[in-house]
């Protein structure tokens, strides 16, 4: 676990397999969630239990001792005597943490799609972006009502990005195939409430990333893809173009991904030319043009 600064401020170990990737924790690590790529395993009160889900991309602890799974079908196929694992559509899985039963299940109208998880902060709700490469998205939304999840589209060709810390609004980046414009919905009624094409900012050779978030209710961070990270208030209007190179260095760094992690702070992964490194930033709220 780590603090504001990326510091480490308590480790857990675990004996768990070379392949297994974490899914999920609470914060003071009483409970993780990891999968090994055969099973979902939660570690709990000293002991696994094992959800028999294969290939799980996310898991979302819920209150109410609830743990939301998506993971995709997995299609046994065969091509010239060669058997290989093909995804199929895509499953959401309610799932009891206490003793590890699937409750229900829910199917994403999607394909062979990688899915990430943007739990609302608030309302249990839980935004789920269904990436499909240059092929698209779809982003829905899974609501857990007792031992039933319902799940609905919200938007496609988007990214699901960051909600707002108020959870009242949700930031939608563009997916690279197809606009170049980021907007703000109102949730949960997902009404739009602001956008901001690329084209506004009367940039040539302009595009948006992947990369954005609510920093605070008042600011929005986003990444482009020529000219760094655009700082924003939460109506999308932009307010300063961010420089993360040092003063003593002559070359740009380039921002690889960023992350909000505390108001006004965000954590980015940078290259300088020879090696990558996680830093952390934070733009003083009297001088929103400085980082």
């Amino acid at each position: 676990m780590l603090d504001e600064q990326l510091q480490p401020i308590q480790r857990l170990v675990l004996d768990v397999p070379a392949t297994a990737k974490l899914l999920a924790a609470t914060p003071d690590l009483m409970t993780v969630v990891l999968t090994d790529t055969r099973s979902v395993i939660i570690m709990a009160a000293g002991r696994p239990i094992a959800v028999d889900v294969a290939a799980a991309d996310s898991a979302t602890l819920l209150p109410g001792g609830r743990l939301l799974i998506t993971a995709p079908r997995l299609e046994r196929l065969e091509y010239q005597g060669r058997e290989y694992d093909s995804k199929g559509e895509h499953l959401v899985f309610l799932v009891d943490l206490r003793w590890g039963h699937i409750l229900d299940q829910a199917v994403l109208d999607t394909v062979d799609a990688g899915v990430i998880a943007v739990p609302h902060p608030h309302d249990g709700s839980v935004v789920l972006d269904a990436g499909m490469g240059q092929d698209g998205s779809s982003i829905y939304v899974a609501r857990v009502l007792g031992d039933r999840v319902k799940v609905e589209l919200v938007a496609e060709d988007v990214v699901a990005a960051s909600f707002a810390p108020s959870g009242d609004r949700l930031l939608l980046m563009p997916h690279p195939s197809f606009d170049d414009e980021i907007s703000v919905l109102e949730w949960p009624s997902r009404r739009t409430l602001a956008r901001l094409h690329a084209d506004d900012l009367a940039i040539e050779d302009f595009a948006f990333d992947l990369y954005g978030c609510f920093l605070s209710d008042q600011r929005v961070l986003v990444k482009t893809s020529e000219h760094g990270l655009l700082l924003c208030s939460g109506e999308l209007s932009p307010l300063a173009w961010i420089s993360l190179n040092p003063p003593s260095q002559t070359g740009d760094v380039e921002v690889e991904t960023t992350l909000g992690v505390a108001e006004d702070v965000f954590a980015a992964d940078v290259w300088d030319g020879k090696s990558f490194s996680a830093t952390v930033w934070r733009i003083p709220p009297s001088a929103p043009d400085a980082a």
